[in-house]
């Protein structure tokens, strides 16, 4: 077997305890850095799921020479994630970076992987998530150069939790699914789980208690009983709960001062799945408490090489592969694919941004209608990826501009305006980022149609300075744009819902409006306030309204109202009927003759943009 060149430093994580001043943690992880860093090459933000708008990212870690096997790799977070978009991303964290390399080093390909996660989402998301990467790595096997029918997994406190369901849980795939992802099973060949809770209903009084508390959002009291549904709800969420003898083989590490997920909980899951017939080892780290180096062990094993014999065992069983792992094939350089603009509790905020060959140092951004909403299934197209942006995105590319199509989160999964923040988050991190792309940050603008002309206008119209004390510096940053093409935008909602209230915007706010309810009432607030007409102002950009007369889902007449309130406001605006145009992006059934609003699009930018 191949094992990587000797960078000669002898690295046995026992013998940091003697030393004073930094814990083991530290000390290993400066150790590790100082490893060769060709021994590995990382793909970065590979998306195996959409989720309500978000990619679900895995970074996959390439060995030197491949042996022909996969781990999945969930780090712990307490199954939660900070609600700010500057969150770090899962798959950065040190847990990884202390145990990659040495499955790397011995000829795994490794895949880290991000989850939906707590206060924002509850249990079973983050399981969903971990569920679909498997699923996703086992479809796509060939293309990462490994086995399909031998998976491993390696997991650390709750990021243990997850991984212990992967190999309890029965994973099958559902061979009628439409998604061939979906129709690969999620079940593991081989799990590792550190520090792992597999007993959701033993932390009563813990200060752990609290995150499962958050996580199924319901609290387990000592007096319920186990026939109530915090028990059932709680148990059913343990890898305890769903041992069986056709489980994996598992190998669980933990330290015997763990105050936070009590070396117990290892004790009692490794004579459960004994008792069914399972394979299963427990390494017990001496003193060693709840953190990836058992901060505090005293004199612990060699964890990392038991690590990499467990899955060399029951992986490979001697018969590998030793092969260069796959090359793919170079994209286009002047598209820079899923760049990270924001986290959202586990989902990345992703754009494409377009790269012009002869560029003018202006920036556009681009937002797909998509009626707020997309669908529930991981396998949802990326808005950043509509047919929209070759209609109006490439055109303005070739003119010179800088293009960044983007996602943002949609319904039903996430409720308004949540769309809104984040495509506010977009506009700011591109300022931010000006620099980065050679565009004037002071200047930037926006094209977007239906629903993406909406919030395209939100982003006009809204007044929105950024915090200058914000401690996160893409937040200091305005998100209003400085030139607009808008087409088909519903620009005054309360007038599209209707008499008895419109499905998607009953879906879109969580509240349903008819025309009886009172302006006082808090849903017929929430939509006048997402209404664009609402928001002139006299400082608004200049924006040209596209719309065809024939729109049967959003009436030209609410490119009419908008165009005479700006007027009256002095904005310069123009409205650009398409006789006989629909709804859609090229404005269907629209006759011939018609203005090429493609073309007054881009000489819209030209005059209102570049001056």
């Amino acid at each position: 077997m191949h094992r990587a060149p000797s960078s000669g430093l002898d690295i046995q994580p026992w013998r940091f305890g003697i030393l004073t001043g930094m814990t083991a943690a530290r000390i290993l992880f400066l150790v590790l850095l100082a490893l060769p860093v060709s021994e590995a090459r990382v793909e970065e933000n590979v998306v195996y799921a959409m989720r309500g708008g978000l990619g679900m990212l895995m970074d996959v870690h390439y060995p030197e020479r491949s042996n022909g096997f996969g781990i999945i790799f969930i780090p712990g977070s307490g199954w939660h994630a900070p609600l700010t978009y500057d969150a770090s991303p899962l798959k950065a964290s040190n847990f990884a970076r202390l145990y990659v390399p040495s499955l790397t080093a011995t000829g795994f390909t490794v895949f880290v992987i991000n989850h939906r996660a707590a206060p924002r989402y509850r249990h079973p998301a983050g399981l969903e998530d971990a569920q679909r990467a498997v699923r996703f790595v086992r479809r796509h096997a060939e293309r990462f150069g490994i086995r399909s029918d031998r998976l491993g997994g390696v997991g650390g406190s709750s990021g243990g939790h997850l991984i212990s369901m992967l190999g309890v849980l029965d994973g099958r795939g559902d061979s009628s699914s439409a998604d061939p992802v979906e129709r690969e099973s999620a079940k593991l060949q081989a799990v590792l789980a550190r520090a792992a809770p597999t007993d959701l209903t033993r932390f009563e009084g813990r200060m752990s208690s609290a995150s499962v508390a958050s996580l199924l959002r319901m609290r387990l009291r000592s007096r319920d009983s186990s026939s109530s549904k915090e028990f059932q709800t709680h148990w059913q969420a343990s890898p305890a709960a769903h041992v069986s003898p056709d489980d994996p083989p598992f190998l669980l590490i933990h330290g015997t001062a763990d105050d936070r997920v009590p070396h117990a909980h290892s004790e009692e899951f490794l004579a459960r799945l004994l008792a069914d017939g399972v394979h299963a080892e427990l390494l017990t780290i001496p003193g060693g408490g709840h953190g990836a180096s058992f901060p505090g062990a005293t004199n612990p094993p060699d964890y990392m090489g038991a690590m990499v014999r467990f899955f060399e065992e029951n992986l490979s069983g001697g018969a590998a592969a030793d092969k260069a792992p796959p090359e793919h094939a170079r994209e286009d350089p002047r598209v820079e694919r899923d760049v990270v603009a924001g986290m959202v509790s586990g989902g990345a905020l992703l754009m494409d941004v377009y790269r012009p060959e002869n560029p003018n140092g202006f920036g556009i951004v681009h937002i797909t209608g998509s009626g707020w909403h997309s669908p529930i299934a991981a396998s949802a197209p990326q808005q950043k990826a509509s047919g929209q942006v070759e209609i109006f995105g490439l055109p303005l590319v070739k003119a010179g501009y800088t293009v960044f199509a983007i996602n943002h989160r949609t319904a039903p999964l996430n409720k308004y305006p949540a769309q809104l923040e984040d495509v506010q988050r977009a506009v700011r991190f591109i300022r931010h980022h000006a620099a980065r792309w050679k565009i004037t940050p002071e200047t930037i603008g926006g094209v977007g149609g239906s629903s993406g002309g909406h919030l395209t206008l939100m982003l006009g119209l809204r007044s929105s300075p950024g915090g200058k004390s914000d401690p996160d510096p893409v937040n200091r940053e305005s998100s209003k744009l400085q030139a607009i093409v808008s087409w088909a935008p519903p620009t005054d909602l309360v007038l599209a819902n209707g008499e008895y209230g419109s499905g998607t915007f009953a879906s879109l706010f969580g509240l349903r409006l008819m025309q009886r309810d009172p302006k006082t009432s808090p849903q017929y607030r929430a939509y006048r306030d997402a209404s664009p007409v609402h928001h002139v102002s006299g400082d608004d950009p200049p924006t040209l309204l596209i719309h065809g007369d024939a729109d049967a889902v959003v009436p030209i007449e609410h490119s009419e109202i908008l165009a005479k309130r700006l007027r009256q406001a002095g904005v310069v605006v123009e409205v650009l009927t398409i006789p006989g145009g629909g709804h859609g992006g090229t404005f269907p059934g629209k006759e011939s003759g018609s203005a090429d609003f493609v073309k007054a699009t881009v000489e819209w930018f030209n005059r209102h943009l570049r001056q």
